[in-house]
């Protein structure tokens, strides 16, 4: 699921972020701003200042999808990737 992110009353948008955390096989992402958590799957806030709260679904137009990282990068030249070392390191485990 590709979700909108949330604006605050001064129309900037909320700095999502992995929180490491997982309900029912979906990451659990909080915002910044407020700490408020906020589930992948439905993008529905389960906490703190936005509980309850419904992010808005991209349509299928408004989604990019598998698309190689060299062809993302020209397009979107100031992307950043987040990067888990403890998922790394699980996936190495025999």
């Amino acid at each position: 699921m590709v979700h909108e992110r949330p604006t605050t009353e001064s129309g900037k948008a909320l700095e999502m972020r992995v929180s490491g955390k997982v309900l029912n096989g979906n990451l659990i992402m909080f915002d910044k701003e407020t700490d408020s958590e906020w589930l992948q799957e439905t993008g529905k806030s389960l906490t703190g200042e936005h509980k309850g709260k419904q992010l808005t679904e991209l349509s299928e137009e408004q989604q990019t999808k598998n698309v190689r990282w060299d062809v993302w990068r020209k397009q979107h030249p100031d992307s950043k990737v987040l990067y888990c070392g403890h998922c790394e390191d699980e996936q190495k485990k025999p």
